[in-house]
């Protein structure tokens, strides 16, 4: 077995830790969006979610499909399949029940004035079905779509993975082809969600970016993909936020930060964080965990700040601070126990 390839588990964690700062910067919104707390148009603020929001999720499901490679050599199908539902569907489930709870309640103040108790609303998030979001108090999957749209991707594609030759002929045609719809589908959403985009992005991981000399190769052009990437990056950011009667240019900007996005990261990450020590050990060992508490962390502490009457730049910051190291301390709770482990999908030894 081939050693473990640090900067897929390093890229992970650091994308997982830009939650708090992107989820942070959703409250202060300038697209209407209600959100489960609303803190006010501050464009500067609102600018991180446009720069981030073109590349973050399909990295993540690139980094999914680079990783299932290895599962599926160490395991095989049948166990990486009861892997996926065991880790992925008990936190879901609980995630539903015990955490997103918090979300719709908080929503449910901060919009409606509900004036009940947590317990109480209960009823509530169970009985009032909408569109999913939870910004109006009711049911929502809140965060916690990735897993259930990851269970799905992982199923779907070993039966794919089982169709397609694992050859370099049937690769390359594979990769084209795959880069090619998960563009064409990008903007094909279900409830506000791109699925058949993702599975695209996990299958071009599964395929094309485990392969060590592809993307040892890929990387000779990392400076140009980074580049492209910082500048329509930016650029996206700056039309949405702050002009008017530029759509055409702002979609192509759009689409250019996730098309040179993925790979320019997953070539920075190739030639400069392929490395392990104990602070990159720990954060790759809690990730999956910080992915799962930070949002209905940073949504009270929101909340509460606004209660107190903090306003709303000194929120952003104070929210920032205080939800990571609050959430690094629950992660490192949650690992001490079996049952917390298991519930947060931690691998549990026997």
């Amino acid at each position: 077995m081939n050693r473990r390839i640090y900067y897929i588990d390093n890229l992970r964690w650091m994308t997982v830790s830009l939650l708090i700062l992107f989820h942070t910067s959703v409250a202060y919104n300038t697209w209407n969006e209600a959100n489960y707390i609303f803190l006010g148009l501050v464009k500067p603020i609102a600018s991180v979610v446009t720069f981030i929001s073109p590349w973050f999720m399909p990295l993540m499901f690139l980094l999914s499909g680079v990783s299932s490679r290895y599962s599926l050599q160490k395991r095989g199908t049948a166990a990486f399949i009861r892997e996926r539902l065991i880790r992925l569907g008990i936190p879901l489930v609980f995630g539903i029940i015990v955490l997103n709870p918090i979300l719709s309640f908080i929503a449910d103040k901060s919009h409606n004035g509900y004036a009940g108790g947590y317990f109480e609303h209960y009823g509530v998030y169970f009985s009032r079905i909408t569109d999913l979001t939870g910004y109006d108090g009711g049911f929502t999957l809140g965060h916690l779509w990735f897993l259930l749209i990851l269970i799905v991707v992982s199923l779907f594609s070993c039966v794919i993975i089982k169709l397609i030759p694992d050859n370099k002929t049937a690769t390359r045609i594979t990769g084209v082809l795959l880069s090619v719809f998960a563009v064409a589908t990008f903007d094909m959403k279900f409830f506000g969600k791109p699925p058949v985009m993702f599975l695209c992005v996990y299958l071009l991981g599964y395929y094309v970016f485990a392969d060590r000399d592809f993307v040892a190769r890929l990387s000779r052009f990392k400076w140009i993909f980074v580049t492209l990437f910082l500048f329509s990056s930016v650029a996206d950011a700056v039309l949405y936020i702050y002009t008017e009667g530029f759509d055409a240019l702002n979609t192509v900007c759009w689409y250019m930060s996730f098309i040179t996005g993925v790979p320019a990261l997953i070539t920075i990450g190739h030639d400069h964080l392929d490395f392990s020590n104990r602070i990159t050990a720990f954060n790759a060992s809690i990730s999956y965990v910080f992915y799962i508490i930070h949002f209905p962390i940073v949504v009270i502490c929101q909340y509460f700040l606004s209660l107190i009457g903090v306003n709303a730049v000194a929120n952003f910051f104070l929210t920032i601070i205080i939800s990571y190291t609050l959430t690094v301390g629950l992660c490192v709770l949650i690992k001490k126990t079996r049952i917390t482990g298991a519930l947060f999908g931690l691998k549990v030894n026997r």
